[in-house]
């Protein structure tokens, strides 16, 4: 029995060596999470040009991909302390939600050339991000900003050659759309009070506008009363989709779908949305929405954001940490995924989507940026009592701008 028991010790000492020998774990360089949606174009070029970079640096990484799901679960993960060396992030919202755990990378950006590719309105954002606005935690991958996206081939039919910059020069090209048959602006419930919130911004300025949702005040502002007037008087002379505010995609869709409404307020999103969910194969343009010029208050700006990369606090590899993002961020190869999701690449070098020309051109120009509401969600306790203001304002629920304003001003008690 003994000597039975010594020859069944030693076999199985041999086969655990064997088994010990053919499982030799291979070395993780680095470990990254990205929010690409498996079987979605960007996806596919983003695994290929990860692989590129693994064969180039002579690396391994380990890859996540979770698609949308990553924002739930990110937060969770970097606050338990897990090993996630290079994440993205949605917006700098999100960047200054996780600052924390996010690396101070200043050094690499101003050794690099970032600073001469990127937008610097997006540099600017992320810098705004730290404690004393003088550091890059963050490099950003895709711009993001709200402006009016419209068909191009209404705007020609309706002989419209340039983009309005001014309230009254948009009112002109609302009054061509509607002469050669269109209804001029989209509008879903959805991006009502950012539409609205745009305009009070323009007319009324942003910090006054945030200070009556607390204090109240609109009735006593003749620019914000200004601001439901117009609303009131646009949606007379027939500028908005006769239907609107409808629910979420209904009127924005009609863009792609009957092409009986023209443009809409909202994200850089838009085009992609619309073409995906309509089939349609629009050429696209955009403005940002056009300022007031007897405002003193009110500005030019736009809501600008970016999705942005950055590298977690913990990194034992810094370094190559930065040269994957480098490689993922800039250049050829952030064009190549951008294109695939149909985005506008943050990269100033490169030539964007023909139905990017005109943002690009919006995110080189503009220096000022702004809340997407116009502050108009700087009370909490009221933000959906103004929403459904918002949409009462567009449905025609008020005769006057007095009115309206008297209804702002109801929802404080």
């Amino acid at each position: 029995m003994k000597k039975y028991i010594a020859l069944l010790l030693c076999v199985l000492m041999i086969a655990t060596c064997f088994v010990g020998c053919g499982k030799k774990e291979e070395k993780v360089d680095l470990v990254v999470w990205t929010a690409y949606a498996e079987g979605t174009p960007a996806y596919e070029v983003a695994v290929e040009k990860i692989a590129e970079f693994e064969e180039l640096k002579g690396v391994n990484l380990e890859v996540q991909h979770y698609g949308t799901d990553l924002g739930t679960i990110l937060g969770t993960a970097l606050d338990s302390g897990e090993r996630v060396d290079v994440f993205p992030l949605g917006s700098t919202i999100q960047l200054k939600a996780q600052f924390e755990h996010t690396m101070d990378i200043t050094k690499y950006v101003t050794e690099s050339d970032v600073l001469d590719r990127a937008y610097p309105i997006h540099m600017e954002i992320i810098k705004q991000q730290s404690e004393n606005n003088d550091q890059y935690h963050a490099i950003p991958t895709v711009s993001s900003f709200s402006s009016f996206w419209y068909n191009a081939a209404a705007f020609e039919k309706a002989g419209i050659t340039e983009n309005p910059e001014t309230i009254e020069e948009f009112e002109e090209v609302c009054r061509a759309l509607v002469a050669a048959g269109y209804n001029p602006i989209a509008l879903d419930a959805a991006y009502a009070t950012s539409t609205f919130g745009a305009l009070v911004e323009r007319m009324v300025g942003e910090t006054i506008v945030g200070d009556m949702t607390i204090n109240g005040g609109f009735s006593e502002n003749e620019d914000f009363i200004a601001a439901c007037q117009k609303i009131i008087d646009w949606k007379a002379e027939g500028f908005f989709d006769p239907n609107s505010p409808s629910e979420w995609p209904a009127s924005q869709n009609k863009i792609g779908l009957t092409e009986e409404n023209v443009m809409v307020y909202t994200g850089m999103w838009l085009p992609g949305e619309v073409e995906e969910m309509t089939g349609a194969s629009l050429e696209w343009g955009c403005f940002k929405f056009p300022y007031d010029p007897a405002s003193e208050n009110g500005t030019y700006g736009a809501s600008v954001s970016c999705t942005c990369n950055c590298i977690n606090v913990n990194c034992e590899n810094p370094d190559l940490a930065w040269e994957y993002i480098y490689y993922m961020c800039t250049g050829e190869v952030n064009k190549a995924i951008t294109d695939a999701d149909v985005y506008l690449v943050d990269d100033m070098t490169m030539e964007p989507l023909p139905r990017f020309d005109d943002a690009k051109v919006i995110m080189e120009t503009t220096d000022t940026i702004v809340n997407y509401a116009g502050g108009l969600h700087n009370n909490a306790d009221i933000k959906t009592s103004i929403n459904d203001t918002v949409v009462n304002l567009f449905s025609g629920t008020y005769a006057t701008g007095e009115e309206a304003a008297a209804a702002f001003d109801a929802l404080l008690g």
